[in-house]
C-alpha cells in the first residue's frame, strides 16, 4: 500500500479528467477541502493571499515531480502576467484508495477556481472558529476583488455538496 501526504497528493491530480490539474492554486484548495473530509493527509495550511496554503503540499508537488509521479508545466501568463502550472499525474500516481474521494474531486474539478478558492477560505474561516456571520464578514474581507453575491452562493453551495457545514 501506498502511503504518505505525496502519494495522496499525486493521486489527487491523478483522480482529475486527463489526469491533470490546472494550477498549483486549484490543487491546493481541493486538498484541504478532501483532507477536511478525511482523507489521511496531515498538511498544515495557514491563511496567504489566496486563502489556505500549504508550504508542505507545495514542497511535495516537487517531490512527487522528482519521483516521476507529476510533471508540472509552466505556461506564461497573458501578457506576461501570473503563470499557470499544469500539472499531469503519470501511471505510476494512481491509486485505487482515491476512489472515496472521487465525487468530491469531480466536483470540486467542475467548480470555478474562484469559488473554489472562497470554498475553502470560507471553510478555514470556520475551522478556526468563526461561526457563520463573522465567516462570511472575513470572506468578504479578504477576497473583497473575488467576493460577488453568486460567487458566495455557488461556494456554499459546493461546501453543502461536500457535506462541510455551512450555518
Amino acid at each position: 500500500m501506498k502511503t504518505g501526504n505525496f502519494w495522496w497528493l499525486a493521486a489527487v491530480d491523478s483522480a482529475h479528467d486527463e489526469h491533470r490539474v490546472v494550477g498549483r492554486t486549484r490543487l491546493q484548495k481541493t486538498v484541504k477541502l478532501l483532507q477536511r473530509l478525511g482523507m489521511p493527509t496531515d498538511y498544515l495550511f495557514t491563511m496567504f493571499f489566496y486563502g489556505p496554503y500549504s508550504e508542505g503540499l507545495f514542497r511535495d508537488i516537487g517531490r512527487c515531480g522528482g519521483l516521476g509521479l507529476l510533471i508540472e508545466v509552466e505556461h506564461a501568463g497573458p501578457e506576461g502576467g501570473t503563470p499557470t502550472f499544469v500539472l499531469q499525474a503519470t501511471g505510476e500516481a494512481e491509486m485505487q484508495e482515491i476512489t472515496r474521494w472521487q465525487k468530491a474531486i469531480a466536483s470540486m474539478q467542475a467548480s470555478d477556481l474562484v469559488v473554489l478558492e472562497l470554498a475553502a477560505t470560507y471553510d478555514a474561516f470556520r475551522e478556526m472558529g468563526s461561526d457563520h456571520p463573522e465567516a462570511v464578514a472575513r470572506l468578504k474581507h479578504k477576497k473583497a476583488a473575488k467576493w460577488t453575491e453568486d460567487r458566495h452562493a455557488r461556494a456554499l453551495a459546493l461546501l453543502a455538496g461536500l457535506e462541510l457545514a455551512t450555518a
